[in-house]
């Protein structure tokens, strides 16, 4: 039998349970891991430009990282490969020369070529034995040496601008001559890459013919 001072024993409710575990579902955040990615930068190179393929959220439980050429992890395809304790980089395959990686799992490309477009994939293997991949693009496209039009075409409307002026002065001073009533004078305008008149000549130009003068003889 229970002494009467002793205080009532209150046991706990279905709902304050189903509280408890909700309120610890809700302030309980499990650690998320990033998603391992590969960025070109720049997405798309002219050929002879360097190219970095950039990879984002690497663990820091590596052990080494290995990158591929292709979408496949062929042996032969394999480009080069970083030890992370040893800091030691070891070449495969498919390396030539052009290419460098660094610790953070990045592989750049120096004076990259129109063959180097596709795809490439880098592998890393994590302490607990864990291997994981991913695939990046690398886009070349055919750079132009020069930009803007080329010289000759430079040099060609130029020319093309400087002949126009030259037939519109000519055609201004024709309709002002035929407008007084005043001869041609071939000698007066000269039209590029028309031959000059010589003097005392008839001139056939738009139809006007200047008579040459005819000397009197003495009977």
């Amino acid at each position: 039998m229970e002494s009467p001072s002793a205080p009532p024993r209150r046991g706990c409710l279905p709902w304050q349970e189903l509280l408890l575990a909700v309120s610890l579902l809700t302030f309980w955040n499990p650690p998320t891991t990033a998603q391992l990615t590969v960025e070109s930068v720049p997405p798309d190179a002219a050929e002879g430009k360097d190219v970095l393929l950039r990879a984002h959220s690497l663990p820091g439980d590596l052990v080494g990282l290995s990158w591929f050429r292709g979408a496949s992890l062929a042996p032969s395809r394999q480009i080069l490969s970083y030890v992370v304790d040893t800091q030691v980089t070891i070449p495969g395959p498919a390396y030539s020369g052009r290419e460098t990686i660094y610790p953070n799992g990045s592989l750049l490309f120096q004076r990259v070529t129109l063959k180097d477009t596709g795809y490439y994939t880098l592998q890393i293997v994590r302490r607990d034995v864990r291997i994981e991949e991913v695939t990046g693009q690398l886009r070349v496209f055919h750079g132009r040496s020069t930009t803007g039009l080329p010289v000759g075409s430079i040099t060609g409307i130029a020319v093309g601008i400087l002949v126009g002026l030259a037939l519109t002065v000519a055609l201004g001073c024709l309709l002002l001559r035929i407008r007084t009533g005043r001869p041609w004078s071939s000698q007066q305008v000269h039209i590029p890459g028309l031959p000059a008149q010589p003097h005392n000549s008839r001139s056939y130009l738009s139809g006007i013919t200047t008579p040459r003068h005819k000397h009197l003889l003495p009977d």
